[in-house]
């Protein structure tokens, strides 16, 4: 049988795995999918046709958390890593039980038992064990909203001079939009990975060791060029008013609860041959990834389920699109004429999370 030499390096060589949640979550594609796919799902007929035309700028923005974000060192990743994930294990709780206000949830559970260690240990933060996902991409939804001042008395571009002026407040204003709304795309994206709603983000517990990356990137590099159609289709198709009802808040966590109870069936079709091990050797865990089939056997087995997940992504980042933008005023956006690209957004800090004092 044969199989790409990473695949192969990754199953016959016994290795030590040094991954870490913050390092995984869909793939580059899958996130310029999942951005590029809502386009085609919005409602407003003005917002529509203005994000489609950008709908290369948008993918590359739902990236840029992971690629670009990730590359600014150790202070911006400690602060940005843990806003991926949100792990119920560490409560002890369902998605669903989890309360929706994260400093309630601080305030209440910081220095009380880990539900997922146990043996006494504590919970030191609950943004970095917990994760703060939802509310992540909650901020970049009131980051469009409050564009609503910004946009107000804004006079329109009048000449090809002023189109192409970074300074001018509307191209300003339309700018901060288009890139609020990408990076918003990327923690919305995240929800519906399953793996991202788990403290076994990469299956060792369940003895798939290595499940994240294979499910989420390398299986999805064996998608065809109509992709982006199958993920619409899909789409369209869906019927759960649920994942378009509510706050932002409700929405991303009925979103992870979804994707939560999906885990079993996505480790049931893992073509594995022989399970992961966990050794703990001096106090160091010591990770090798389970033996499965090639990516293109897991291709077969995945799609469907893959399609499912960025469909659901697609249909809230649509909705979240839609609402944000009429928030904001729904301002005029023919106007906008600027070749200005958002390559390199400066990194945006959760806004959501205070010092709070471990329980003594």
């Amino acid at each position: 049988m044969q199989i790409s030499s990473l695949l192969k390096f990754s199953i016959v060589l016994p290795l030590i795995v040094l991954f870490s949640e913050s390092a995984l979550s869909w793939g580059n594609r899958g996130h310029h999918s999942i951005c590029t796919s809502a386009t085609h799902l919005v409602k407003d007929d003005a917002l529509r046709p203005f994000l489609r035309y950008r709908m290369h700028s948008l993918g590359h923005l739902c990236n840029i958390p992971d690629i670009y974000w990730k590359s600014l060192g150790a202070d911006t990743s400690d602060v940005g890593n843990p806003t991926h994930y949100i792990d119920p294990e560490i409560l002890g709780m369902t998605v669903l039980e989890i309360p929706k206000d994260i400093k309630s949830i601080m305030e209440k559970y910081t220095g009380t038992e880990n539900k997922h260690k146990k043996n006494g240990n504590k919970i030191f933060s609950i943004p970095k064990e917990m994760g703060s996902l939802w509310w992540r991409a909650d901020q970049f939804y009131r980051l469009v909203s409050d564009l609503k001042m910004s946009f107000s008395g804004n006079l329109n571009p009048k000449n090809y001079k002023e189109e192409q002026d970074d300074k001018l407040p509307y191209n300003q204003s339309v700018f901060k939009m288009i890139q609020y709304m990408g990076l918003m795309g990327h923690f919305v994206g995240d929800a519906s990975q399953p793996f991202h709603a788990t403290v076994d983000f990469d299956g060792y517990g369940a003895g798939h060791g290595g499940i994240h990356s294979y499910y989420e990137e390398q299986v999805v590099t064996h998608f065809g060029p109509d992709m982006e159609k199958l993920i619409v289709d899909k789409a369209k198709s869906i019927k759960d008013k649920k994942l378009t009802t509510g706050t932002p808040i409700e929405i991303m966590q009925y979103l992870s609860s979804l994707s939560y109870k999906d885990i079993e069936m996505v480790l049931k079709a893992d073509p594995i041959s022989k399970k992961s091990e966990v050794k703990n050797e001096k106090g160091m865990d010591i990770k090798t990834a389970a033996e499965r089939n090639p990516s293109e056997v897991g291709y077969k087995k995945f799609k469907d389920l893959i399609v499912l997940h960025m469909a659901r992504s697609a249909i809230v980042l649509a909705h979240f699109w839609d609402e944000s933008y009429h928030n904001a005023g729904s301002p005029s956006l023919q106007a906008y004429k600027s070749f200005r690209y958002p390559h390199t957004p400066e990194f945006i800090p959760p806004d959501y999370l205070g010092r709070i004092e471990p329980k003594k």
